[in-house]
């Protein structure tokens, strides 16, 4: 996580049209908070700038609503950094809803004896509650790739370019949690459940590293009579910039179809 990500995903809302799912107004953003806490959500805490982060949860929020007080890191020296960065950059999910807000001025405060970190409440919190799930039929005219890493026996000896040293699979739909992708009927069939790291997913202009998990197969007959393998897979720990690059992917495409 960095503080370019920051910039590129929250600080341009408008542009990449997420805007609409902001949560806004003191009363709903601590009745979502409250949510979270009843549910023990774990939220992934990165320090911007600096690239840090660690596991945390909400404590509590104070009687007021004014402030958030969130579980610090055990490690001291991230401890620090907390109270001496500009902000505070926190992802969770809440039923499968993503959700990703951003505290500032930053305060240490010893609740019950146990050090937490206290923010003011934020003003805006993001939720992407419908499409974080949508699934995206992607346009023949995109030619979207996944490219696969070869087995060791395939390999061509090329190196330097990931594109070189890997198979091209069509990609079918995408959403922010997995895609389904078609490669030759030759291959074996993989076991649900099976990995596939070491994946490139071809967004235009830009090459991103994904690595899968197998969640449903099926052969498929193509128009021409050709049989092909249709994988289903789930991203496996895909970090929030590159998550945050195929979303933008996909309202993207949902725009130029609108239109």
């Amino acid at each position: 996580m960095s503080d370019q990500v920051d910039n590129q995903f929250l600080g341009s809302l408008k542009e990449d049209g997420l805007e609409e799912f902001l949560l806004r107004g003191q009363r709903q953003i601590c009745r979502l908070f409250q949510e979270l806490i009843s549910n023990h959500s774990l939220i992934s805490v990165h320090l911007l700038p600096g690239g840090l982060s660690f596991l945390s949860t909400i404590v509590t929020l104070s009687d007021d609503e004014e402030w958030i007080f969130i579980d610090t890191s055990p490690n001291e020296t991230i401890h620090r950094r907390c109270l001496q960065t500009e902000r505070l950059l926190c992802v969770t999910q809440l039923n499968k809803v993503r959700i990703q807000f951003r505290l500032q001025n930053i305060m240490e405060v010893s609740l019950e004896g146990n050090l937490t970190l206290a923010a003011p409440i934020p003003e805006e919190v993001l939720r992407l509650q419908r499409r974080d799930a949508f699934r995206l039929q992607v346009p023949l005219s995109h030619d979207l790739k996944c490219i696969l890493p070869l087995r060791e026996s395939e390999h061509d000896h090329q190196n330097g370019d990931p594109q070189k040293k890997g198979i091209e699979a069509p990609v079918i739909d995408i959403s922010a949690g997995g895609l389904s992708l078609e490669v030759p009927s030759n291959k074996t069939a993989p076991i649900v459940g099976d990995q596939i790291n070491g994946c490139y997913l071809k967004l235009p202009g830009n090459l991103i590293p994904v690595n899968l998990e197998i969640r449903n197969h099926g052969r498929r007959i193509l128009g021409n009579g050709k049989e092909v393998l249709r994988l289903g897979c789930s991203f496996i720990s895909l970090p929030v910039q590159n998550a945050n690059q195929i979303q933008r992917y996909i309202y993207q495409i949902e725009r130029e179809t609108r239109t």
